[in-house]
């Protein structure tokens, strides 16, 4: 993979961790992760997606599964600032 396509899926990951903390408010670590994981299988499943949105999915699911509750916590309130 060329360092364009790799910034692109990371673009896109941090895209899609962004809407994903600022589209509910999840009250645990473990059901945002339940939420990243169906739309990680969801993006697997759709044939029509492009696969550098497909690898966005999964980098996302993985930044999230790196992160403690409070550090989610502390991004979802820096980015709901904006």
């Amino acid at each position: 993979m060329d360092n364009k396509t790799r910034i692109k899926i990371l673009e896109l990951s941090f895209n899609i961790m962004e809407k994903m903390l600022l589209s509910k408010d999840y009250t645990n670590k473990e059901e945002l992760m339940q939420s990243a994981k169906k739309a990680v299988e969801i993006s697997n499943k759709n044939e029509e997606m492009p696969i550098e949105l497909k690898m966005a999915y999964a980098e996302a699911y993985k930044k999230l599964t790196s992160l403690t509750w409070e550090e989610i916590l502390e991004i979802k309130e820096i980015i709901s600032e904006d």
